[in-house]
C-alpha cells in the first residue's frame, strides 16, 4: 500500500511539472531599430514565429503602446526637412501600420521617451542632443514642444540622456555621458528640478528600471548594477553596487523587473544577468550566455524573455522557471536590420 501511494505520489509530481514545463507565455511582439521597418511576431506556447513587416521612418528606435496608438522616437538627426529627432503617433489599420502624427523634439538623436496620457505629456530623452524634450498633449494627440533642458557643463564626456522614469509626480533622466541621475518633479506640464545623484566616475549610468521605492541601474561603460533608495523628496540614495557582467568589454544595455527578480542584458560576449531581490536588496544568482552577443533590448512577458541582437541580427527566446526565477535558453529567430528595440503588445 505504501509502494502504491508512494508511486501515485510520484506520477502526481512528474505530472504537475510538465503541466509548469508545457505552460509557456504566447501573444504579439513588435521589433523595430536603425532601419525602416518594424517586424511583428507572434508567441505561441514560447514558440516565436515572424509575421508582417512594415515600412516606416528610419531609426525607430523605442515605441511604446497607449491605447490602441504606438508612440516612437525617432533616432535621427533631422526629419522631413527639419532639424533634430521627431515623435510620432501610429496605429495598426487594416492589417497597416499608418503613422499618424509627428513631431520635432528640436533636439537630435532621441534615444527614450516615456508618454504619461493622464498628465498629457511626452517626455524624450535626446542621447545626441544633450537634452530632454518636454511635449505637450492634448487628448492624446502631440501638441507642442514645451521646454527642452539642455546639459552638459563639467561633464566626463558631452552629455548622453538615454532614460526617462517616471513615478507619480516625479521624472528622473539618466544621463550616461555625464555619470548622473537628475530628479524632476512635474509641475504645470513642465520639470523643475529638485537633485542630482552622481554616480562612478565612468560608469556610463544607462538604464532604470523601479520596484517599490528602490531604483535599479545598469551602466553601459563599465560592468556595474547600482540599487539606489528613493527618498519621499525624489533624490537617491545608493544602497549597492553588484557585478554586471563577468567578462571584460561587455556594456550594458537593458534592466527590467519581473517577479520579484531583476533582469539585466549586456553586450560583447553576450549575456543577462539575473538578480533576486529581498528586503530592497540584489543578489546576483545567474549569468545566463545567449547564441547572439549584442542583446540591445529586452521583454518580458510571463515566463518568457525575448532578447533582440542587434549585430546578429536576430531574436531569442529565453524562458523563465517562474519559481527560481532562472533563465534556460530558447530558439532563434531571424529579425530585421540592426533591432534595437522589441516590445510585447496587446
Amino acid at each position: 500500500m505504501k509502494v502504491l501511494v508512494a508511486l501515485c505520489l510520484v506520477f502526481a509530481v512528474a505530472n504537475i511539472q510538465a503541466k509548469v514545463i508545457s505552460k509557456a507565455a504566447s501573444g504579439k511582439a513588435l521589433v523595430s531599430g536603425y532601419s525602416s521597418e518594424i517586424a511583428s511576431y507572434t508567441l505561441t506556447d514560447g514558440i516565436l514565429s515572424r509575421g508582417a513587416s512594415w515600412p516606416v521612418d528610419p531609426n525607430l528606435t523605442w515605441l511604446q503602446q497607449v491605447g490602441d496608438s504606438f508612440f516612437a522616437t525617432h533616432e535621427v538627426g533631422d526629419f522631413n526637412g527639419e532639424n533634430g529627432g521627431a515623435i510620432s503617433k501610429w496605429q495598426i489599420m487594416n492589417g497597416q501600420l499608418t503613422r499618424t502624427e509627428s513631431l520635432s523634439l528640436q533636439s537630435v538623436y532621441p534615444a527614450h521617451f516615456v508618454v504619461d496620457a493622464e498628465k498629457n505629456l511626452a517626455i524624450t530623452a535626446n542621447y545626441g542632443g544633450g537634452a530632454v524634450t518636454v511635449v505637450a498633449m492634448d487628448n492624446g494627440s502631440l501638441s507642442h514642444v514645451v521646454q527642452v533642458l539642455s546639459y552638459g557643463d563639467g561633464c566626463r564626456d558631452a552629455s548622453h540622456p538615454h532614460q526617462i522614469v517616471i513615478m507619480g509626480d516625479f521624472v528622473w533622466v539618466v544621463d550616461l555621458g555625464c555619470d548622473s541621475i537628475y530628479t524632476y518633479r512635474i509641475e504645470g506640464g513642465q520639470l523643475t528640478h529638485l537633485s542630482s545623484t552622481a554616480v562612478g566616475y565612468g560608469f556610463g549610468p544607462r538604464h532604470m528600471a523601479l520596484s517599490g521605492d528602490i531604483a535599479i541601474v545598469a551602466c553601459e561603460l563599465q560592468s556595474h548594477v547600482l540599487v539606489f533608495n528613493i527618498n519621499a523628496d525624489g533624490s537617491l540614495e545608493q544602497t549597492q553596487d553588484l557585478q554586471f557582467a563577468s567578462a571584460d568589454g561587455n556594456k550594458g544595455a537593458e534592466v527590467l523587473v519581473h517577479n520579484g527578480y531583476v533582469y539585466a542584458s549586456s553586450r560583447g560576449v553576450g549575456v543577462v544577468v539575473v538578480y533576486s531581490m529581498e528586503n530592497n536588496m540584489l543578489t546576483r544568482i545567474q549569468e545566463l550566455a545567449l547564441d547572439g552577443t549584442w542583446p540591445r533590448s529586452i521583454d518580458i512577458k510571463e515566463d518568457i524573455m525575448l532578447a533582440a541582437d542587434k549585430i546578429g541580427e536576430s531574436i531569442q527566446v529565453v524562458n523563465i522557471d517562474p519559481v527560481s526565477g532562472m533563465l534556460s535558453a530558447g530558439g532563434v529567430v531571424e529579425a530585421p536590420t540592426q533591432p534595437a528595440f522589441i516590445m510585447f503588445y496587446e
